[in-house]
């Protein structure tokens, strides 16, 4: 019985710790309460109301009035002001491109967020409805992210420090909790690298229903970005082929080629059903959200604005020194754990969710956007952050503590695949 409770008490600590935090950003996401209403989020309610057999001038009318209640900036004018020059098409902000009809093709195919928050818009209210499901999203996440780390051999310390920094860091505050599909598209691309860290731990056939789940989940909420997970997610595990150490990992391999195929799908998927493509998004940015003509130069215009975008960034490092010194340190977080021998390529498949952020900024380089496209890449560093109070834990003193933490590394390959 003895050595039966002793063995219980990390299974309740592994449940209860993860809970905790969960919990604990969840109270503070209450107390920040819901945020502004954002020009996208504009599109979003427009989608929810038309679900519900509203007509679409109604559905617009509604959607304004709610932004023009919860401006996402400082507007001075009436709100009767406000309400009638956007249905005019006249701003005040929004109200100019949101009815462009090349502009709403973008939007109208995201049909999971407005309908996942249809019930709660109901309940509670249309913006407390569409927050309380980012937050929700945010919370999963957070806690799909734990597992992945378990699965990756990391301890409850280490995993805590990861978790609460993803709860801390932009990719949950602000941008997890904001009315966009940003926190539901993350927590599908979490649950999608999840089953890519059970293929890779062994784990095929749980593996393999993760990944499909997660790949539908992100087309559910937001089919624009499955090129660029499933990309990111290739990238990384050939990139970890390439290092002596894996090179002949079958199950490195297979993630490799579900990656691959995921890719493939995701094109033919989105080709299929006629979703915007990259040629769309392009002209998007080049034309002022199509008020102007298409341009002949979309891709020399992006090489030019990813210049352009860098020297802004470049710039900006030195107001953004903080978030600097986190990054680099949860960089720095990966690099030790390598060097120790004691990084687990499971764990690999964070990093493709920060390659995601980056690779989403690249293919829209407007510094207004980028804290909010880019918030991914938060994913990795909050992880870095969780290596490095590790490793640095066992380098200064191996007490029974960082011993308990090394042997809660050594998680056993499955046997279900």
């Amino acid at each position: 019985m003895a050595i039966s409770g002793a063995r219980e008490k990390p299974r309740m600590r592994n449940v209860l710790v993860p809970a905790g935090i969960a919990c604990l950003f969840v109270a503070v996401a209450a107390a920040i309460g819901p945020g502004v209403v954002w020009g996208d989020t504009v599109q979003y309610l427009r989608i929810a109301y038309m679900l519900q057999g509203v007509s679409e001038n109604k559905a617009w009318l509604d959607a304004y009035t709610l932004w023009c209640k919860h401006p996402s900036f400082d507007y001075k004018g009436t709100l009767e002001n406000c309400i009638s020059t956007t249905m005019a098409g006249h701003g005040p902000f929004i109200g100019y491109i949101d009815r462009n009809v090349p502009y709403q093709e973008i939007f109208t195919p995201r049909i999971g967020y407005p309908m996942l928050s249809i019930p709660l818009m109901h309940a509670f209210g249309d913006r407390i409805g569409l927050w309380i499901v980012a937050v929700a999203a945010t919370t999963i996440g957070g806690l799909v992210l734990v597992r992945i780390l378990r699965i990756a051999g990391l301890g409850v310390v280490s995993s805590t420090v990861a978790q609460f920094s993803f709860y801390a860091l932009p990719v949950s505050l602000p941008h997890g909790v904001a009315m966009l599909a940003e926190a539901t598209t993350l927590t599908s691309a979490l649950v999608m690298a999840l089953g890519l860290a059970y293929v890779i731990r062994g784990s095929n056939k749980r593996g393999l229903t993760w990944v499909t789940l997660g790949l539908g989940l992100v087309f559910f909420f937001k089919y624009s970005s499955t090129l660029l997970l499933c990309l990111s997610f290739l990238v990384v595990c050939l990139g970890l082929l390439l290092l002596r150490q894996y090179r002949r990992n079958r199950q490195i391999r297979f993630a490799a080629f579900l990656s691959g195929v995921a890719l493939i799908l995701s094109s033919t998927v989105n080709s299929l059903l006629g979703f915007p493509g990259l040629s769309h998004s392009l002209q998007d940015t080049f034309t002022d959200h199509f008020r102007l003509p298409p341009v002949d130069d979309p891709v020399v215009r992006l090489l030019q604005l990813e210049w352009h975008f860098l020297g802004r960034f470049v710039a900006g490092l030195p107001a953004n020194a903080t978030y600097l010194a986190v990054f680099l340190a949860g960089v720095a977080g990966f690099v030790l754990a390598l060097r120790s021998r004691r990084f687990r390529p499971e764990i690999v498949v964070t990093v493709a969710l920060s390659l995601y952020g980056v690779l989403s900024v690249v293919g829209h380089p407007v510094h207004s956007q980028a804290p909010r496209l880019g918030s991914s890449l938060w994913v990795g560093i909050a992880v870095g952050l969780g290596l490095l109070l590790f490793e640095l834990w066992q380098r200064r003193r191996p007490s029974p503590f960082a011993l308990s933490e090394s042997t809660d590394n050594s998680v056993p390959p499955s046997k279900d695949g």
